[in-house]
């Protein structure tokens, strides 16, 4: 009888440990490096640049500093006519297929060391300016989204963007129904339980964007949209996390006096990366910043690019009993029957506003020349 009783005690330690050992196996770590840049990518001459940089140099040194960084995946906006230096310089094996050069393209793209799915592009529904506002009309920025494998079986969704640039009121507004229109993506594509990495120049920040819309220079509180939007959704801004303890109320003057500098490449700028749970996947973030990429390489007197980067390290902890896989793993394709058809489609719609608007050109002139 006592030995049976020690057996069946036995046995049952043996299986307790088994299961211990099964369930700590299930679930692991791993670090995941994510910057979103926008690289600058117009062709834009060295002389008439903001930056003064040589565009086809400075894309290559973007790359060698990414790589440098140790980046997982970047998200690239303004990915326009030097998407082939990018891509052939940077040490990552997949990307999503360009939409083409300026005019043509949407400028987004995102680069990877782990494989990626279900590409996924979509174009504002709403935008202003076509002579002067950032002339955001003549080109088809939006969303993209793609779902990563960032270890077998373990996928995050990942989306960049690039919003409306000017601050009067109707892009003000344009912003506003863009981040409702990504919101709404969000919830087909990714729905409510899927770990998300959201990125992009939103060309909106919380410091300046509050407090203009509190001294009424702006009509629409966008700092409050972005709240709204992502942050009641579960989603959290790396910045912010990392650098103010995820505390939103702060002032103008209050960042000025901590950083010593304004805020574009160094604080609460215009670029961010939204992060959320979700699938067996947390993501735990470790450090956040912007980074201006500078090395020794550069021989003008400007930057990189017009935008700093945004570096983030997150430590993903995953519990691969909770992961779940998209409905479908579709590798995207270059299909260049699409490809050319989309890029006529983008010329033809550019050249019909420009020729529609062409009397408020001569009436007006160019808003962003004068």
């Amino acid at each position: 009888m006592k030995k049976g009783l020690c057996l069946l005690l036995s046995l049952l330690l043996c299986c307790g440990t088994a299961l211990f050992a099964a369930a700590e196996d299930s679930t692991y770590t791993k670090p995941l490096r994510v910057i979103s840049f926008n690289v600058d990518g117009l062709p834009i001459p060295a002389a008439l640049s903001s930056t003064k940089r040589p565009a086809g140099t400075a894309t290559r040194l973007i790359a060698q500093q990414i790589n440098a960084a140790g980046c997982d995946i970047l998200c690239a906006q303004e990915d326009f006519n030097y998407h082939a230096v990018l891509a052939r310089t940077l040490e990552m094996d997949y990307r999503t297929v360009t939409s083409g050069p300026a005019v043509v393209g949407d400028g987004l793209n995102i680069f990877s060391k782990y494989p990626i799915y279900n590409v996924q592009r979509e174009a504002w529904n709403t935008a202003y300016g076509i002579f002067d506002c950032g002339s955001d009309e003549l080109t088809p920025k939006g969303i993209l989204c793609c779902t990563v494998e960032i270890d077998p079986g373990v996928y995050i969704d990942v989306y960049t963007l690039h919003a409306d640039a000017w601050e009067d009121d109707d892009s003000m507004l344009a912003k506003a129904a863009q981040f409702d229109q990504l919101l709404d993506l969000i919830n087909t594509y990714s729905g409510t339980d899927r770990a998300i990495l959201l990125t992009g120049d939103f060309n909106t920040n919380y410091a300046v964007f509050r407090e203009g819309y509190k001294a009424g220079r702006y009509n629409v509180d966008l700092c409050q949209k972005l709240l709204d939007n992502f942050i009641a959704n579960g989603f959290k801004d790396a910045w912010i996390e990392a650098n103010n303890g995820g505390n939103f109320d702060f002032t103008y003057s209050e960042m000025y006096a901590r950083y010593g500098c304004d805020y574009p490449r160094t604080w609460d700028s215009l670029d961010h990366i939204f992060y959320r749970d979700g699938a067996g996947v947390t993501l735990a973030l470790e450090d956040a910043f912007y980074d201006n990429m500078d090395c020794d390489a550069i021989t003008w007197p400007g930057y990189l690019s017009d935008h700093a980067a945004l570096r983030t390290l997150f430590t993903c902890t995953i519990d691969k009993t909770k992961t779940v896989a998209p409905q479908t793993q579709i590798k995207e394709r270059l299909n260049l029957f699409r490809h050319l058809w989309n890029a006529a489609a983008s010329i033809s719609k550019t050249l019909w506003t420009v020729l529609v608007h062409l009397p408020d050109l001569v009436h007006n002139g160019i808003g962003w020349i004068k």
